[in-house]
């Protein structure tokens, strides 16, 4: 069907409004729900945690994982397996905001992320995927599915969508970037990015190694500072659980039901740790 020129921008304009509308609307909030921030440990709790598995219960799935197919790798000879996991605990979903924690580490605690990758790589492809498959039951007992196609997971994206469309949230945001600017450094705006211009382009310098660490803690502080000076973690986490508040009263039955799955792993995935040391 060919419209006329006009006829076709009334439509377009009439669908813009309508989704504008929607997306002004939002989805329900109670700003009784509030983030909790944890800065011994460097954690950003979002009241879907508590059905989903966040960043405490993966550390933990993990570090059993890891000690399942440890002893899995003994027994085929390679008594130098060490359990292969990372602890870190990295909750930098608004971006670097744990000063502390950015003066020590940069963004994530590479150190142990480059334990964990050397370790692997010191076990065969072949022997990796046997201990795997060997092991099958008992993994299938601790590890969860693909959590993007969880239930809680899509309730993640409902809840994040509406917050970005509150006023609040890019005013908190716009808030962080002027005080990246303030510090010479460039801000990336994008939807989903939280770091500056001068973070990313760390890996694409000819420094060494030591000196790129040196770099990303250097900025990772800097971004951080600028976190905490505005609240931001704080504020956007607030505005995020005030939306996910209204979702869980709507969806508890369901959400009740995957939180006591997530349980069943963790406490199972804890038993392993504690008769593997």
């Amino acid at each position: 069907m060919i419209l006329h020129k006009s006829s076709a921008f009334t439509i377009t304009a009439l669908a813009g409004a309508l989704l504008l509308s929607s997306c002004a609307q939002g989805g329900a909030s109670n700003s009784e729900y509030k983030a909790k921030l944890d800065y011994p440990n460097n954690l950003i709790t979002l009241p879907l945690d508590e059905y989903d598995y966040d960043d405490a219960s993966r550390a933990v799935i993990s570090e059993a994982t890891a000690r399942i197919l440890q002893i899995c790798y003994v027994a085929k000879g390679y008594s130098d397996a060490v359990p292969a996991f990372s602890g870190d605990q990295n909750s930098n979903i608004y971006g670097a905001w744990n000063v502390e924690y950015a003066k020590k580490y940069g963004y994530f605690n590479e150190e142990k992320a480059r334990e964990g990758a050397q370790t692997a790589e010191k076990i065969p492809a072949d022997i990796r995927q046997q201990c795997r498959k060997e092991n099958a039951n008992q993994l299938k007992e601790i590890e969860y599915e693909n959590d993007n196609d969880s239930f809680a997971y899509r309730l993640r994206q409902e809840a994040y969508a509406s917050a970005k469309s509150n006023p609040e949230w890019n005013k908190v945001r716009s808030e962080w970037w002027s005080c990246l600017e303030s510090n010479g450094l460039t801000p990336r705006k994008g939807d989903h990015e939280w770091t500056s211009q001068e973070t990313l382009n760390i890996d694409l310098s000819s420094k060494s190694e030591e000196e790129k660490t040196q770099e990303a803690i250097r900025l990772a502080t800097v971004e951080a500072e600028c976190n905490q000076k505005v609240g931001m973690a704080q504020r956007l986490g607030d505005i995020e659980a005030s939306y996910q508040g209204p979702l869980i009263e709507k969806n508890q039955a369901q959400l009740n039901q995957l939180k006591e799955e997530k349980e069943k792993h963790v406490a199972k995935a804890r038993e392993i740790i504690a008769t593997s040391q």
